[in-house]
């Protein structure tokens, strides 16, 4: 963590910036991008804080002009798709996550002597605990388009996962 005094002085700082605000846990003070460059910059009104950030930036927003139609339909879109993907990445870590403690659950069905039959299942988290393992690594290390390469992936461990609830062998 950097330090960071921007709301008073103290020590040791202790701010955490999450992705959408700042938080300071020495005066509990929490703020977004907006508040934030408010603070740091003494500016009194929150529109003006945007039309700073703006031109800093270079992000050439109208500020005090309405959107067009077109530019709300397309926001709403983005909204949209924004949480259509998250609510896929929170399914998907939750199979690949599932998946894997059924590999480890199915580890267990080791037979308990040399002339037992050995269970299907045993057998197949044999060759994939190591996968599944690694699969989810990968998961939580990967960008957006990473995890989005994973999908078929995640698709078949999901229909194993389904089987599994139904007792059939993978």
């Amino acid at each position: 963590m950097f330090e960071l005094y921007c709301f008073h002085a103290e020590k040791p700082p202790s701010a955490k910036v999450y992705p959408h605000n700042i938080y300071c846990f020495g005066c509990g003070t929490s703020a977004d991008v907006i508040g934030f460059t408010q603070k740091m910059f003494s500016i009194a009104e929150p529109i003006e804080a945007v039309k700073k950030l703006n031109a800093d930036y270079g992000l050439h927003i109208s500020v005090g002009k309405a959107p067009t139609a077109a530019e709300v339909s397309e926001y709403h879109k983005r909204i949209e798709a924004r949480r259509a993907y998250e609510q896929w990445e929170k399914q998907a870590w939750r199979t690949l996550h599932d998946y894997l403690w059924l590999m480890r659950e199915w580890r267990e069905l080791s037979p308990k002597a040399p002339d037992d039959v050995q269970d299907e299942r045993f057998v197949y988290s044999l060759h994939h605990l190591d996968y599944a393992e690694w699969l989810c690594d990968e998961f939580i290390h990967a960008d957006r388009s990473g995890k989005l390469a994973m999908r078929d992936t995640i698709k078949n461990m999901a229909e194993i996962n389904r089987k599994a609830v139904h007792n059939a062998p993978p």
